[in-house]
């Protein structure tokens, strides 16, 4: 997956985790499309401490996910779900649903 897809991704799940300009500039950066130097200017402060910010963010919300493993789990169960839309037969729609129920591995 980009980059820029699985941050802004990881923003939307832990963001909250976030502290102040870090999040604000995170979100700007990669939500919003801002550039390194509008968010420069909107927070008075170099282009550098704002990739400081960004830099920052970026491994705490790797971090995050490394512990906690929500988007890994959220990608496991959009492949089962996505698996369960082909299958004709019950039973295999319920051993689909058993492994999102009992987060069985595949």
């Amino acid at each position: 997956m980009e980059k820029f897809t699985k941050i802004s991704l990881l923003l939307d799940i832990y963001g909250n985790l976030l502290k102040g300009r870090r999040k604000e500039a995170l979100n700007l950066y990669y939500n919003e499309d801002y550039s390194l130097t509008e968010i420069a200017e909107m927070f008075a402060i170099s282009k550098q401490g704002v990739r400081d910010f960004l830099v920052k963010g970026e491994k705490e919300l790797l971090g995050y996910e490394e512990s906690l493993g929500i988007l890994e789990e959220k990608f496991r169960q959009d492949k089962i779900l996505n698996k369960l839309l082909e299958y004709d037969e019950a039973e295999k729609i319920k051993e689909g649903i058993r492994s999102l129920i009992y987060y069985e591995k595949e």
